[in-house]
């Protein structure tokens, strides 16, 4: 997994996870706001983005990418860091959180839907939405994958098995949410992201030292609202 290392080298260690279709560069902003800080700055891109390898379709799982972060942070020797993470990154930071609660201080959730918490749930999920209104921002992010694969960022065999892994159910997940230690920042996207804000609010709730942020700006609050993100994202990691 190629991995861009930026900050001061004796500084906390800060590891950023994009979302499906983005690269590490998308936390280029991130980045720089958390530079005053004296933070280590690990900014990956993960499998079948950017510089990384692509790999078979079937290897596009979260497990596979739990993996990669596992093995990066075993690499560098970091047992104590802070994950931020945004959709896919962010399902893959909630994993490490809480398969490895030790190893978490601080966690930065950015409009990351939760698995559905039973199959009735995941089949409502995957039902046909019924209104424009409801299909508009996804029809955007769709637009927004497109483009990413016409520029060659993206492995296109990608998109499929991560949204798959998005909307399949997960009880587990959810009973393990009390397990997580780190002190937990949730970012909602408001009205105009497709993450319903009352689930993240619940996703929140029950984390033990969880909250929300609600920012309306969409699925891509770092992004649409760059100046408040990083401000609320360097005020909360401090």
């Amino acid at each position: 997994m190629a991995c861009r290392i930026t900050g001061d080298p004796a500084g906390r260690p800060t590891v950023l996870l994009h979302a499906l279709g983005d690269t590490g560069r998308g936390w280029d902003r991130l980045a720089s706001a958390l530079r005053p800080l004296g933070r280590r700055v690990f900014v990956p891109d993960q499998r079948g983005h950017g510089l990384s390898p692509r790999v078979r379709p079937d290897a596009y799982t979260f497990e596979s990418m739990y993996r990669d972060v596992t093995a990066l942070l075993d690499r560098h020797r970091l047992d104590d860091v802070d994950l931020v993470g945004h959709s896919m990154g962010g399902h893959v930071a909630w994993l490490v959180a809480q398969r490895q609660p030790g190893r978490v201080g601080r966690l930065v959730i950015e409009d990351t839907p939760p698995p559905p918490r039973d199959p009735a749930a995941e089949a409502a999920l995957r039902a046909p939405s019924r209104t424009a209104g409801d299909r508009a921002p996804v029809v955007s992010l769709y637009r927004e994958l497109r483009e990413l694969l016409r520029t060659g960022e993206l492995d296109g065999a990608a998109v499929r098995p991560v949204i798959d892994g998005l909307r399949r159910a997960d009880p587990g997940w959810w009973r393990r949410l009390p397990e997580v230690t780190a002190e937990t920042l949730v970012i909602s996207g408001g009205l105009s992201s497709p993450v319903p804000r009352s689930l993240l609010a619940e996703v929140a709730a029950a984390v033990p030292r969880g909250r929300l942020l609600a920012l309306d700006a969409g699925h891509y609050v770092h992004r649409a609202r760059p100046e408040r993100y990083c401000a609320e994202v360097a005020r909360f990691l401090g």
